[in-house]
């Protein structure tokens, strides 16, 4: 998983992420830690060069170097632990929002989830934190920015931060108890891992089947094709070790799994001699040595762990696989087939090497000018690129797969040929010079973006290569690679070629994957569970099932019962500050009167751009079309400039350029809304009047007449829709179910959800395009203009008036006059909310249930009891869903201005669960919590209402959401002042009482809601 995907999304809810078992590969540390950022000049650095030296011994740890990195405006200590020979890394850096990591280089031998089911496991309660599960409770009693535990290939990390020191400590103490005192139960093995228990743990007379959090998980996480095809492809690339297996869990292997094995596993895996330690941010080191030594690593002697991962062995011969799938009902062309070539390349220890072949697999994959996109995408010989391609730096030996997915079976072969030849042709004509530049002008602009997870972002990108050895700190040098990559172009100008040759056209070690649909593959995999169950049972004793009975009842009650959680440390709502720091922005008119809002930030000598343009007066025929106008806007060139040249020319000048749709209740009144077309990107301050003349050059001269590069981005939009169907199936649910609730629901549904994913699978399958493509060329017209565009701009205060005087000369090259439009319109009377119940039928194996209900402006005065509510309910529905339902996750959420949303994720239960929904409003009405609930609801709902900002995004909000700084100071007030029954109260009129519900189910076949006359039973 890419760790800017983990920041953007945020996530305070544990996710068990991986290369396979979350979103995309970790690329490598490259692209990881240079998109952080950077900012002020780590004052904290000098307080640490002067009180640290080389040689010395502090609280129990040696200091082994000290160095600066100018580049990212920090300073690196690294220290080993006297007693265990743990590693330690801290990186001193003037930011508030402080991180600790713990990670263990964890390797399997099997497949049965070990590693992963033991990440569960460890957060489920410890000798100093009895209680149930305090990882999920601290969740509700910290003010973290971010709280998660994530399961690798072949490492185990558990990451926090937060910008509270108290907090920082409390958590730092829940987190080091975890790891190496936790009790690691066989219940809560039972409830985490596998068990076998009667479908009702009340009734002895219902049959025995498999549960499990992480058995439930894992068949989610397969029943993606493309999360299959990563693990296949990486089991069949380096199969001689722990890369050959499963560390996540096969379903099928997971059973053999025993609760002895995982706490030996514990023993030795989880030694302070397997450790790495990572802390981040401006509080004092010597805090955390002392508290990490005194309390947990003194205890411990130094082992050998018997970790050490080896390099995989050369082939003499290249391999070659083929893997069987379900079929994709969404997928968008012909073709189900998915073909990829993979590489194995050097030791990710070598880190010049490493940076090299990153910069090599940007330059082939990455853009309408790379090489495999020109052969591969444009001939349309699939819908996009196979998962994992470009180069991939996250295990011993990195590696780098190349392929397509939608390919038709009579085109694999000649997609295999394609690939050799391409390899060929760059090896002998090389890379065009402004390509490599604009490859390290990309990591150039990203050394100084900013973002405000940037101390998070290092640790996860450099836990690759630390977990196996290699130099943490020096791979933050990021100029340094960069300009000795340079130096090696310019001595050698076939350098790159030369690299081509050795890495792809005479390695042997090369493995070519081909996936494609089988009938009947869903069936077949519940055969086969259903076959191991049916020999599990089969070899049952009397006193077996009774075990088997007597397990299942223990553990019901124990997920009845009441914790006692006084054990748990925990911030005070009084920790919360009721003042607000302002951020200054400025309103001004230029060119005629476009609003422009400026703020002023230190931005590192980096300029952010956004504008808005408005929708509202796009007819109904054209509307559906305003995401796929954002989808392309960019991609099909503009002016005289094909799309190969505008994207050689945004990436020499800006970064982060992008076009998207924008949707916004009025923060006041609740008929009021905002939908537009959000357009943004950064740039150096000096490449600002660059940057702007392209925005010109696309808003006044998009081409769109390109009907074959059109045909091209459709196939590809189409299928990363389809691809994001499974992963974020509980996110389409609450999308599908809110959409009758209310109009800009409706409209986000329809823009983002489910039914704009079924719009593109319909465009990939059309014969002829032209038709679109003109109607597009009309939207164009009617909205790329400054008529009805909003502009804001955050820069240095010294580059102000330089800025100011650009966005002049931008704004008045564009066409259209400004009307002094209000960017608010009034609700259409055509839309009138209405009950519905929608089941989404796809040939998954576990199910995303969603209820929702309309929700509140903003400002409302019961704005914040529902968020405060929202946040209550995690207490009744994790426990419910999770721990004893068994689905990977679960909970509600409500947005100013949208709906109030329950759902669950990766759930072996469907209606039961809407119950379950239902239940968690009997539950708040009932009473059953108290003051100390809704103080932790009201901690948890500050960790996003209080997130730190990157100088950046600053002002966001205000341009955005309307919302003003006194507004945001009030809606803060309405959090802090919810009074239990302000929460009983909403829930009754919001929820229970609530005269339009909508609900969505997407899963598998279910004959109970197919014979049922109130759903709409949709088979995709």
């Amino acid at each position: 998983m890419t760790i800017l995907t983990i920041l953007r999304a945020a996530t305070r809810l544990r996710s068990r992420v991986s290369r396979r078992y979350g979103q995309e590969t970790n690329r490598h540390v490259w692209t990881s830690t240079l998109k952080r950022g950077s900012s002020a000049v780590a004052s904290v650095g000098d307080a640490v060069k002067n009180e640290y030296q080389v040689g010395e011994e502090v609280s129990g740890f040696l200091v082994k170097e000290i160095q600066d990195v100018p580049e990212l405006h920090l300073t690196a200590i690294r220290l080993e632990h006297v007693g265990t020979g743990a590693d330690y890394l801290h990186v001193a850096r003037d930011d508030p929002n402080n991180v600790f990591c713990v990670g263990f280089r964890t390797t399997p031998m099997d497949s049965t989830g070990v590693p992963h089911i033991l990440e569960h496991t460890v957060l489920c309660g410890s000798e100093r934190y009895p209680c149930r599960d305090p990882f999920f409770k601290m969740l509700n009693r910290s003010l973290s920015t971010f709280m998660n535990a994530m399961t690798g290939s072949d490492y185990t990390v558990y990451p926090f931060s937060t910008q509270h020191p108290v907090d920082f400590r409390n958590l730092l103490s829940v987190y080091m108890d975890a790891a190496f005192r936790p009790h690691l139960s066989e219940l809560d093995f039972l409830q985490e891992g596998w068990r076998l228990e009667h479908r009702d743990p009340r009734d002895r007379s219902s049959p025995i089947v498999f549960k499990g959090v992480v058995f439930n998980e894992m068949k989610g996480v397969f029943a993606d094709s493309q999360q299959l095809f990563l693990q296949k492809l990486q089991n069949g690339l380096l199969p001689s070790h722990t890369y050959g297996v499963v560390s996540g869990g096969d379903p099928l292997d997971i059973p053999r799994l025993t609760w002895q094995r995982l706490r030996d596993f514990h023993s030795y895996h989880y030694h302070p001699s397997n450790a790495r330690f990572y802390t981040y941010g401006d509080q004092p080191l010597v805090n955390h040595l002392e508290f990490i030594n005194d309390g947990y690593l003194r205890h411990y002697d130094k082992i050998n762990p018997e970790t050490d991962v080896p390099e995989e062995p050369c082939w003499s011969e290249p391999r070659r696989a083929h893997v069987e799938c379900g079929a994709d009902p969404m997928a968008s062309g012909d073709g189900q087939t998915s073909i990829a070539v993979s590489y194995k390349l050097v030791d990710i220890t070598n880190v010049f090497e490493t940076f090299v072949l990153y910069v090599l697999g940007e330059l082939l994959t990455s853009g309408p000018n790379a090489p495999f996109y020109k052969s591969l995408l444009e001939p349309q010989l699939g819908s996009g690129f196979s998962p994992s391609s470009g180069f991939d730096g996250h295990t011993r030996n990195t590696t780098f797969t190349v392929g397509l997915q939608g390919v038709k079976d009579s085109d694999v072969d000649a997609v295999g040929r394609i690939i050799d030849e391409t390899f060929a042709k760059v090896s002998t004509e090389g890379f065009p010079p402004e390509r490599v530049e604009a490859v390290i002008h990309n990591l150039e602009l990203q050394v100084k973006h900013q973002t405000s997870f940037f101390g998070l972002g290092v640790v996860l990108g450099i836990t690759p290569l630390w977990n196996l050895g290699g130099d943490p700190i020096d791979s933050l040098r990021i100029n340094q690679k960069i300009n000795r990559l340079k130096k090696c172009i310019e001595e050698n100008p076939k350098f790159l070629q030369e690299k081509v040759t050795e890495y792809f056209l005479e390695n042997k070690h090369k493995y070519t994957q081909t996936m494609s649909p089988r009938e009947g593959y869903e069936t077949k995999l519940q055969e086969e569970e259903e076959l191991m169950l049916s020999q599990r049972l089969s070899g049952l004793t009397d006193d077996d099932r009774t075990d088997i009975w007597e397990k299942g009842e223990t553990l019901a009650c124990k997920q009845e019962e009441d914790d006692d959680l006084s054990c748990l440390p925990t911030l005070k709502v009084s920790d919360i500050s009721r003042a607000v720091p302002p951020t200054l922005v400025t309103d001004i008119g230029l060119s005629g009167g476009v609003p422009v809002q400026i703020c002023d930030q230190p931005t590192n000598g980096i300029t952010y751009f956004s504008a808005v343009l408005d929708t509202h007066d796009v007819p109904d025929r054209l509307r559906s079309l305003v995401p796929v106008l954002c989808g392309v806007l960019t991609r099909m060139g503009a002016g005289h400039l094909d799309f190969r040249q505008l994207d050689q020319k945004l990436d020499l000048v800006c970064g982060g350029v992008g076009a998207c749709t924008h949707l916004n209740a009025h923060p006041i009144n609740a008929v009021q809304y905002e939908q537009g077309i959000l357009l943004s990107s950064h740039c150096l301050n000096q490449n600002l009047m660059k940057m702007l003349d392209i925005w010109s050059l696309i808003l006044n001269e998009v081409n769109l007449i390109d009907l074959q590069r059109f045909t091209t981005l459709v196939n590809m939009i189409a299928t990363d829709q389809s691809n994001s169907l499974v992963y974020s199936g509980h996110k389409y649910a609450m999308t599908a179910a809110s959409a009758s609730t209310g109009h800009v629901a409706a409209l986000t549904e329809r823009w983002s959800g489910l039914t704009f994913l079924k719009q593109m699978k319909a465009l990939a399958k059309s014969k002829d395009l032209a038709q679109t493509l003109e109607r597009l060329r009309e939207l164009s017209s009617l909205l790329l203009s400054k008529s009805k565009m909003r502009v804001s701009v955050n820069t240095t205060p010294d580059h102000r008036d330089t800025t100011l005087r650009n966005f002049q000369t931008f704004l008045n090259g564009l066409s259209g006059e400004p009307c002094g439009y209000s960017p608010l319109a009034t609700l259409p009377g055509d839309f009138t909310p209405h009950p519905s119940k929608t089941h989404q039928v796809f040939p998954f194996p576990v199910n995303f249930a969603s209820k929702s209900f309309p929700g509140v402006p903003y400002c409302h005065p019961d704005a914040g009891a529902l968020r405060v509510l929202a946040r209550l309910m995690f207490r009744f529905l994790h426990r419910e869903i999770r721990e004893k339902g068994g689905a990977y996750g679960g909970g509600s959420a409500t947005t100013p201005g949208g709906a109030f949303s329950f759902y669950s994720y990766r759930d072996p239960h469907s209606t039961q669960t809407l119950e379950t929904f239902d239940a968690a409003v009997e539950w708040v009405l009932s009473g059953e919590f108290d003051q100390r609930d809704v103080d932790e609801a009201k901690l948890g709902v500050f960790q996003a209402v209080d997130a730190p900002e990157s100088p950046g995004a600053k002002g966001r909000r205000r341009f955005l959401s309307h919302i003003t700084e006194e507004q945001f100071a009030d809606h803060r007030r309405l959090i802090l002042d919810a009074a239990s029954q302000d929460l009983v109260r909403a829930a009754r009129v919001y929820l229970r009482d609530a005269v339009v519900e909508g609900t969505c189910l997407i899963g598998p076949e279910n004959e109970n809601i197919s014979n049922d006359l109130f759903w709409n039973t949709v088979r995709n």
